[in-house]
């Protein structure tokens, strides 16, 4: 019978890493299950099972621990479209293809997303953490999102062009939820594509 292989001992910093993973996907899932108000810390440390003494560690307030748990949730969000719309299998995507990820994934997440959006609206000390968490990845962010649409990079000004497709598409899935939803997505690609279109023509 063959030896069983030792187990790999984490190192301290592999160890901390996952205590803070835990810590805000626990954070993200108690906002959108209980809503901001609903969400503390027992029910954070519960739900991440890990101790007050852990969470105290690496999150000294409540305040810095949903900041972050934002910031999170939005890194996130980018690595789910970069997985979906940047690689050697992704380049044939058309325009359309590429809206539809975001759109469904504002869908899935669309709960959540309000909760967050709720919460930085009412709630200035947890805005300005996070506002200064964003602020030292935002350019980086921003360039990563302009490879999301190539499209778009032959354009004068790709990343407003992102920053539109991103509000028509949430704006798509806060309206009203009908027959006419796949209609108005028609629409609202047709309108970027007659954009780029009317680009090419200009620049040619």
């Amino acid at each position: 019978m063959p030896k069983a292989k030792p187990r790999t001992r984490r190192t301290q910093q592999e160890r901390s890493d996952a205590t803070q993973l835990a810590l805000l996907d626990a954070t993200i899932a108690c906002m959108t299950r209980d809503g901001y108000a609903g969400t503390s810390i027992s029910t954070i440390v519960e739900e991440a099972g890990v101790s007050r003494g852990a969470l105290l560690h690496h999150f000294p307030t409540k305040n810095e621990l949903i900041a972050h748990a934002i910031y999170h949730f939005y890194a996130q969000r980018l690595a789910r479209f970069k997985k979906q719309l940047i690689g050697a299998t992704t380049d044939k995507l058309s325009l359309e293809d590429r809206l539809r990820v975001l759109r469904d994934d504002f869908a899935l997440w669309n709960d959540t997303a309000l909760e967050i959006e709720n919460t930085l609206r009412t709630n200035p000390d947890i805005a300005a953490i996070e506002e200064t968490l964003l602020a030292e990845k935002s350019e980086a962010m921003s360039v990563e999102y302009e490879q999301l649409f190539p499209e778009f990079l032959t354009t004068t000004r790709p990343r407003e062009l992102v920053g539109i497709a991103c509000n028509l598409m949430r704006g798509l899935v806060n309206s009203e939820k009908d027959e006419d939803a796949e209609r108005r997505f028609e629409v609202c690609a047709a309108m970027l594509r007659a954009y780029l279109d009317s680009s090419e023509r200009k620049a040619g």
